[in-house]
């Protein structure tokens, strides 16, 4: 989401980024078994990792267009922060803006991490408050949860069975006009970040990136 608001524009556009998510494996022992379980979650951070998006654009009636835009997100490096290890993203987040931007991401117990200690989504846990957005009480609160667990998404690199990591947002000021609405972004089981929506916080202008191709190590 984006604050077009000129007293605004020299802080941050976006209210949360689209964090790219990629698969790994992690194992979970059950209390009756030693036996480890093998559990697929949405992180697969490996150096060499990337991924196609295509940015489409939606009007205030619904109308979706596709845009000539594209971004090769790949995964450049690891490195140490903190004593814990990291791999670093670089994306275009939404593909509204011109450039990309690295992050810094790890997998913490089934949780996507990034190098400030946020978590930005859960294989597992669809009842907590994974985090909550006060960059802009302004303007907004966010709250981010999990939903659409095994959900089945169609974009035009495939099906897959996913989870969403969506934030509500939550107008503080008492003349706001606003409704209540949502930035989410949905990953793939074994693939990553298929999808990510976001919106114009003053205007009613959506944004979506696709997964159009991928390769996973």
């Amino acid at each position: 989401m984006f604050n077009l608001n000129p007293s605004l524009m020299k802080r941050s556009f976006f209210l949360v980024l689209a964090v790219l998510a990629v698969l790994t494996f992690s194992c979970k022992k059950t209390s009756n078994d030693s036996t480890p379980i093998i559990q697929a979650d949405y992180y697969q951070l490996k150096v060499g990792n990337y991924w196609i998006y295509q940015g489409f654009e939606i009007d205030t009636n619904g109308v979706v267009t596709p845009k000539n835009l594209f971004d090769s997100a790949h995964i450049e490096k690891d490195t140490i922060i903190r004593g814990s290890t990291y791999y670093k993203l670089w994306a275009n987040q939404s593909l509204i803006m011109g450039e990309q931007f690295p992050s810094y991401l790890r997998d913490s117990s089934g949780y996507i991490v990034n190098h400030l200690g946020r978590r930005g989504c859960s294989a597992d846990h669809f009842s907590d408050t994974l985090y909550v957005d006060t960059a802009h009480t302004e303007l907004y609160r966010g709250y981010g949860l999990m939903t659409g667990k095994d959900s089945l998404v169609t974009v035009d690199a495939g099906t897959f069975p996913s989870i969403t990591s969506r934030m509500k947002v939550v107008p503080t000021r008492a003349n706001d006009y606003h409704s209540i609405r949502y930035t989410y972004t949905i990953y793939g089981k074994n693939v990553g970040m298929i999808k990510s929506h976001t919106f114009l916080y003053w205007g009613g202008q959506q944004f979506e990136a696709r997964l159009v191709r991928y390769k996973i190590q």
